[in-house]
């Protein structure tokens, strides 16, 4: 073989190598796509830099996609070549079978797009756009590469809870685009008396979304392939309705606001109008979620105690109502199912990791008879949402899903990025939760999958998106991903590059100082829920010195922890927000939040001065130095109200009715958002009064 041969023959097998992956590795270490496509093929040849592309050239049937970014002021070309976007929709069999797949080629300074449907395009634009970013953040080009890629989840929402809040128009629009931007292609509301009710609208806040506003957000969210469906509570959560002096004959129990009597007609000419208004807030959702869970003593009204009828099927002519509702309304029912097996004794098995395998086998050959007495009654139009925020994958769990496959009922799961706490989701934000239930979802090829995002506690929409990206990462193409790793694409992908490094982690930091935040100040309780009653720790006895400090050495040691890791996230938060390229108010927000939680544990580190003062002038000074501190709390508070108003609404109007419900929810506890701080305002109240004497 020739020396020229030899070479050529050489260059043919470093292409070929490069073209299977040889530096696959490099291209995983520049290149955070979220989620991760299902297949990747470096190949031979020239790729693209990030300013390549001047224009799009729809092929055939092809429609523009909504573009951002780089792409968005693309202009059409009338054929493919250097420098062009080419987009076609192909019935060719090698694409993916799905409607959201895609193939696309980045070679030679061009990019080509096949897809069987216009979200196939789209998601595909959505990927190009990230590589776009990631080559332009790191100025490197983006390498000859075939991208084949699908779901493994065809319904991928999550939850708005509008519950206890409004956030500004704006920004609901601002969110639909980062959803769609990671592949989220549903959400379904929950509307509760922030929506402006037109046949009900006592029940319609003062400051409630009009139905034509958010019928804009439904269009413009499905311009972007996401699917928006209601969800107006029914049955039980009915506080939002059964609060109304109007409504009062409507409860099941008069003294209770939370649960509608199933065997009044007035309670379904109520309900069915609600449905009626949401349906038109979101004319392209192909769902109505009827809530349906969390009903308690049920059959407590004269008419239903007259009917006769059981708990269970008490609940089932309900849900049968307004299933045949929805249907006629071209909706798809979707019920929350705990009560199906509250009902049949079977429920602590759906959620309780400490139960063994033995046991749930016992319990369900025990109680599985009263689901089966009951068959006939489950709506088979409905859609079943198995939640379970926290322990998916136990076999109680399991064992209830299969139920309903085996019984030719359709089901659902339902994850979380955000349950009870305050200020900001725990548990790296509810990782394995998110991670196991997007598995079971797969293999068990369910229906599809929310993510739900409560809003009892109100923390700010923007700190679930790191649960978000969770999600959409393990429901798009699973693996068996670490959280240290998830989250390092997450920062990479949503601030910057440069903030994939571990040293970056603040948001596991900040989680783990809420835990002191939560308690610091409070003898008994816990900021989950708003306290009927306020018991805060004792202040320091001028007449005992140090005993206030021994009998809280424990809490002392704890605040001084806390300070450690405050100014560990400070300086990292600030060092974010120097490199971030987006999202920056995000790190502006956790910035404040870091700032408000840190006050309890500074405030006892100075108490534990004043109690330890070694002479009157030291007390004198250390008794200045809390006045003082007390007094800074309105501004901490402003800054903290500031960032946060930029985007929500933060008090209900004058006059606003709150909910009587007995879930005594955090954000229900004042019409302002005093709420916020019930433990702080009562402390520096109660300090005040021990320092005026």
């Amino acid at each position: 073989m020739t020396l020229l041969k030899r070479s050529f023959f050489l260059s043919l097998l470093l292409a070929s190598a490069y073209a299977f992956g040889a530096d696959i590795k490099d291209f995983e270490k520049n290149f955070k796509l979220m989620p991760q496509p299902q297949k990747i093929e470096l190949l031979a040849g020239k790729g693209l830099s990030a300013l390549s592309l001047q224009s799009v050239y729809l092929q055939g049937t092809a429609q523009k996609p909504v573009l951002q970014g780089l792409l968005a002021s693309l202009p059409y070309a009338s054929r493919s070549g250097t420098g062009i976007l080419t987009l076609q929709l192909s019935d060719n069999p090698s694409l993916p079978a799905s409607k959201e797949g895609y193939v696309m080629e980045i070679k030679n300074d061009q990019v080509s797009v096949s897809a069987r449907e216009q979200a196939g395009l789209f998601y595909a634009c959505q990927t190009l756009f990230q590589l776009l970013e990631d080559a332009g953040d790191q100025k490197i080009a983006i390498p000859a590469v075939r991208i084949s890629d699908y779901p493994d989840v065809d319904y991928r929402a999550v939850h708005l809870d509008l519950k206890h809040h409004l956030d500004a128009g704006h920004y609901y629009y601002n969110v639909i685009d980062r959803l769609a931007a990671i592949k989220i292609n549903a959400i379904i509301v929950e509307f509760e008396d922030k929506l402006g009710y037109r046949k009900s609208p006592v029940v319609g806040a003062d400051h409630a979304i009009s139905i034509e506003e958010f019928a804009a957000i439904s269009r413009y969210a499905k311009e972007r392939n996401i699917e928006i469906s209601p969800l107006v509570q029914g049955l039980g959560h009915a506080s939002f309705i059964l609060k109304h002096e109007q409504y009062k004959n409507l409860r099941d129990t008069i003294s209770s606001d939370w649960s509608f009597d199933p065997m009044n007609p007035e309670t379904y000419e109520v309900q069915f109008s609600l449905y009626e208004d949401a349906i038109k807030a979101t004319p392209y959702g192909r769902y109505l979620h009827v809530g349906g869970d969390e009903v308690g003593n049920l059959g407590m009204s004269e008419l239903s105690k007259k009917s006769g009828l059981t708990h269970m099927q008490l609940n089932m002519l309900w849900l049968n109502k307004v299933s045949e509702f929805a249907v006629k309304h071209n909706r798809i029912p979707i019920f929350w199912d705990d009560m199906v097996f509250k009902l049949a004794d079977l429920y602590r098995t759906t959620w309780n990791p400490r139960i063994s395998a033995q046991e749930v086998k016992e319990t369900w050959a025990k109680n599985e008879h009263r689901l089966e007495e009951n068959i006939g009654l489950f709506p088979k139009e409905c859609l079943y949402m198995r939640w379970n925020y926290d322990s998916p994958d136990i076999p109680g769990n399991h064992r209830a899903l299969d139920w309903y496959k085996s019984h030719g009922l359709k089901v659902m799961a339902a994850t979380a990025a955000q349950t009870m706490w305050p200020m900001l989701p725990r548990e790296q934000s509810n990782f394995r939760s998110i991670k196991e239930f997007s598995r079971i979802t797969a293999e068990k090829k369910l229906e599809g999958i929310l993510c739900t995002a409560w809003d009892d506690c109100s923390p700010h929409f923007e700190t679930y998106f790191r649960g978000f990206y969770d999600f959409a990462f393990f429901t798009w193409n699973y693996s068996d991903a670490k959280a240290e790793d998830v989250h390092a694409i997450f920062r990479h992908r949503f601030y910057a590059p440069a903030l994939g490094a571990p040293s970056f982690e603040f948001q596991d930091e900040l989680e783990q100082g809420l835990v002191f935040w939560e308690t610091a100040l409070i003898a008994k309780g816990h900021r989950n829920n708003y306290p009927e009653k306020i018991d805060l720790i004792e202040l320091p006895d001028p007449q005992k010195n140090g005993a206030w400090s021994r009998q809280n050495k424990s809490r002392i040691a704890g605040a001084q922890k806390e300070i450690a890791r405050y100014q560990s996230i400070k300086d990292k938060l600030n060092k974010s927000i120097t490199l971030a390229r987006r999202n920056e108010y995000s790190l502006l927000l956790m910035n404040q939040m870091n700032e408000l939680q840190i006050y309890p544990a500074k405030l006892l580190l100075l108490l534990d001065k004043y109690d330890n003062a070694g002479s009157t002038t030291a007390r004198s000074a250390a008794k200045k130095e809390i006045e003082n501190y007390t007094a800074g709390f309105s501004q901490i508070r402003k800054n903290y109200e500031d960032v946060f108003t930029k985007t929500r609404i933060l008090s209900n109007p004058e006059g606003y009715l709150m909910d009587q419900n007995w879930h005594h929810h955090l954000a229900n506890g004042t019409r302002n958002n005093d709420w916020m701080y019930v433990y702080e305002l009562a402390m520096n109240a109660q300090i005040g009064q021990w320092l005026s004497k």
